[in-house]
């Protein structure tokens, strides 16, 4: 329960930070166009995460489970020459980008592009905390992080006071914080070989790498349908986002643990998942507090906000469980029965948020993925069992036994 609460609460403050940084930008500026970039830019997220899950948790898994230390640091070169393409061409294409949501370029470009830039800068120093992670360095991942986002929240907040232009107090913090992530990267550097063996990587890690090319596909087109319903509709789903998606990060630290424990064979099934399920609880309570604190504070529909709040909590109350077993399957079995059904699962999702012509189309296809998800959980009946609270995989000669023992009635 201490290693859930010192990663989630890492996770936590890497994902708080920067909703808090828009709350206090549209403060400052006076704007509240500020608070609304957040959901603009949330799919964008997804990719961080794609890049993260490939150039780095799959790479520290396979370090472990097949004594490579090179794939690290390899992963971590190549995740940044990635990132740098990727980022690139979304500020290249950025009035784009914003005209696909039906919003004004001119109100919004600034925003979007600071949105962009720190999503980068993000997505590279996660590079190394998902390193200091898989090394059992909670403490001083979570030092770094909370460090990295008070430099970000400070200097965008004075610098947008001081400032005339708020552009200009934009780039002076996205140049801070890459000088910090260049120092942490000559901090924790290590001589590697440059090769092309990151492709190994996606075995360890194909659950969430899929996840979240269809998560960004979702909330792409399915925001666009949002956005168009009306102010109200906008206003309360970017209220419940804002609560939730740091409780969402909060809760990857589940993921993370089950990753770092099985990849070095010490997981405790029975006792980790009511840790999960403990913590879970907690996340869900935060995220009912805040959410009606913000809707109250800023007028948004109650009735609204409640209905979007139902359908993450339903997802939440299912995360535990449904991905404690997806990551056991895809480590300790087969990487394909979890896959096949995170892609169904996310294939239905995507048609439902793009198709449906709602106001709660994100949230519906939500609930539907949450649903075929659980069907993991045949899984667990046919192929595991529970010995000394650890989850084994059930030997074919005693299943076979089993079913040919006559029967005691």
């Amino acid at each position: 329960m201490k290693r859930l609460f010192y990663i989630g609460s890492g996770k936590f403050v890497f994902s708080l930070f920067p909703v808090l940084s828009w709350f206090i930008l549209s403060l400052i500026l006076q704007d509240a166009n500020a608070l609304n970039v957040f959901s603009l830019t949330y799919s964008i997220q997804f990719i961080s995460s794609f890049l993260k899950s490939l150039f780095s948790t799959g790479a520290n898994v396979r370090a472990n489970k097949k004594n490579d230390p090179n794939a690290v640091w390899n992963g971590v070169f190549w995740g940044t020459i990635f990132s740098v393409a990727v980022f690139a061409i979304l500020l290249i294409f950025v009035d784009k980008y914003i005209e696909f949501f039906g919003l004004n370029v001119s109100t919004y470009r600034d925003y979007a592009i600071y949105g962009i830039g720190f999503y980068f800068l993000q997505t590279t120093f996660s590079f190394i905390i998902e390193k200091l992670y898989f090394e059992d360095k909670e403490k001083m991942a979570n030092v770094h992080q909370i460090v990295f986002n008070v430099v970000n929240i400070c200097l965008v907040s004075v610098l947008a006071l001081c400032l005339v232009n708020k552009f200009l107090a934009f780039i002076i913090t996205l140049s801070v914080l890459t000088v910090y992530v260049v120092v942490l990267y000559v901090w924790q550097f290590k001589k590697f070989k440059i090769d092309f063996s990151f492709v190994k990587n996606i075995k360890y890690d194909t659950l969430d790498l899929i996840s979240s090319v269809f998560m960004c596909l979702i909330y792409f087109f399915g925001f666009r349908t949002v956005f168009s319903a009306g102010e109200e509709y906008l206003v309360a789903i970017n209220i419940v986002t804002l609560a939730t998606d740091p409780q969402w990060d909060c809760l990857d630290a589940i993921t993370t643990v089950v990753k770092v424990d099985l990849s070095k064979d010490r997981y405790q099934y029975k006792k980790e998942l009511k840790n999960a399920y403990l913590f879970c609880l907690i996340v869900v309570l935060s995220s009912v507090v805040v959410s009606f604190s913000l809707a109250l504070a800023y007028g948004a529909s109650l009735v609204l906000v409640t209905i979007y709040l139902a359908f993450q909590v339903v997802d939440m109350l299912s995360h535990p469980y449904q991905k404690i077993l997806g990551v056991y399957t895809q480590i300790e079995y087969s990487p394909i029965i979890p896959v096949a059904i995170d892609i169904s699962a996310k294939v239905v999702r995507t048609f439902i948020a793009t198709i449906i012509i709602s106001p709660f189309c994100t949230d519906i296809a939500q609930v539907v993925d949450c649903v075929i998800l659980m069907s993991i959980c045949l899984v667990r009946i046919l192929k595991f069992k529970v010995v000394d609270g650890k989850l084994v995989l059930k030997r074919k000669n005693n299943i076979m036994k089993n079913i040919d023992a006559p029967s005691k009635s």
